[in-house]
């Protein structure tokens, strides 16, 4: 089972609301909001995630894991996620959306109609099904 940890390298004293860490052996990416997302969120993870992209290739995948979705902080917020998305998604093989959220499980189905990766929601209890599903 994947443990997230608290990462937050930004050097100001805002608590990052996104967190996020690399599966190396695998190529995958575990976010966990813990918060309405910011935009300085979306500039810091693709921050980490661009070199990695450059270095390596294209992500095996990315793993959404939060029990409830707070959303975003404000309008502008959510468009640095979108610019993100329409940024990246040619670059990842598979999103797993592991949450309680009906949001999120509904933005799932929405989204993975317009964007390249396969797209799954999986059950917030189901973390290790789709820990295996983004790795085949």
């Amino acid at each position: 089972m994947v443990r997230i940890r608290r990462i937050n390298k930004v050097s100001t004293r805002r608590k990052m609301m996104l967190n996020h860490e690399l599966v190396h052996d695998f190529g995958i990416f575990v976010l966990a909001p813990a918060g309405p997302l910011e935009t300085a969120d979306i500039d810091e993870f693709a921050r980490r995630v661009d070199p990695y992209i450059e270095k390596n290739g294209d992500l095996k995948g990315m793993m959404i894991y939060t029990e409830t979705f707070s959303g975003w902080k404000d309008i502008a917020s959510f468009g640095s996620h979108i610019q993100f998305i329409r940024d990246h998604h040619r670059s990842v093989e598979k999103v797993a959306t592991v949450s309680n959220s009906k949001l999120l499980a509904m933005l799932q189905r929405i989204i993975g109609y317009f964007v390249n990766p396969k797209v799954r929601h999986f059950d917030f209890s189901e973390e290790q099904a789709a820990l295996d599903w983004l790795k085949c």
